[in-house]
């Protein structure tokens, strides 16, 4: 019974110490940019997440108004720090940041957590192109040929969302990448972000990465936000409470798939 229990404490052991060697990267639109370069802002699920997981360091590169999709004037843009819908704030350039900094130094992640679409829902109109491709469609092209096309010729949802995480899996092979589909907001319907969250859910499938769908009611209820603001301050961005309550949900589903 001692051996037993001593292996069970140095089993645990080591398992704090390699959660918390574990270097996060955060990818996404304003849900995600909310919680600072460090994620040491409250009112983003990004702090309750690592304040659960306790790694040895986060990164965030998202950016509030950045739509997965990119347009026909996307261009490479690692330096842009746009914060509102424009050509150039995509998942796709945020990516390109993080690119850029591991080679300029900073320590490659363990693990790349992306949350977008929410914008790609709600302002589809500025994304003209976001449904010109199924996933099947969007698989059509060789990886060979995929990796040297430029962001603008990638400018439907799928192949958008295929061409950013193959860039990052090119460049990070070792690190866990997860998706996570939007939140239901009253700026737009449910049906709608149900259909981004099943496009990026197609595509997750097909690249092997796991899917996290939040785009139902115990995260965030369009329907009551709609009534009174609960977990939103305007039904679109989370006050502390909801922040709160999606990180720590986020949080239990990471460990309990096992990625790191």
């Amino acid at each position: 019974m001692k051996h037993f229990s001593l292996v069970l404490v140095c089993l645990m052991a080591a398992t704090i110490v390699s959660a918390r060697d574990i270097r996060y990267a955060f990818l996404g639109d304003s849900n995600t940019w909310n919680g600072g370069v460090e994620c040491t802002k409250n009112d983003s699920w990004t702090y309750w997440f690592m304040q659960q997981m306790q790694p040895a360091s986060c990164y965030n590169y998202a950016r509030s108004g950045a739509t997965w999709t990119n347009s026909s004037e996307t261009r490479r843009e690692p330096m842009d720090s746009t914060a509102v819908i424009s050509d150039q704030n995509v998942v796709f350039n945020q990516a390109v940041r993080l690119l850029r900094e591991t080679q300029l130094g900073r320590p490659a992640p363990d693990v790349i957590i992306i949350m977008a679409g929410t914008n790609d829902a709600w302002f589809e109109a500025k994304r003209p192109d976001m449904w010109s491709m199924s996933v099947e469609q969007a698989w059509e092209m060789p990886s060979e040929r995929l990796a040297k096309i430029e962001p603008n010729q990638a400018t439907s949802l799928a192949m958008s969302v295929r061409l950013t995480c193959e860039t990052l899996q090119r460049a990070y092979p070792l690190a866990d990448i997860v998706l996570l589909t939007p939140m239901q907001t009253t700026k737009t319907s449910t049906a709608n972000i149900a259909r981004v969250g099943d496009m990026i859910e197609g595509c997750g499938l097909v690249l092997g990465l796991p899917v996290i769908r939040l785009d139902n009611e115990q995260y965030i209820s369009r329907q009551q936000e709609l009534k009174q603001l609960i977990n939103t301050k305007d039904g679109v961005h989370t006050n502390l409470t909801g922040a709160r309550r999606i990180g720590n949900k986020i949080a239990s589903l990471i460990t309990k798939y096992g990625i790191r």
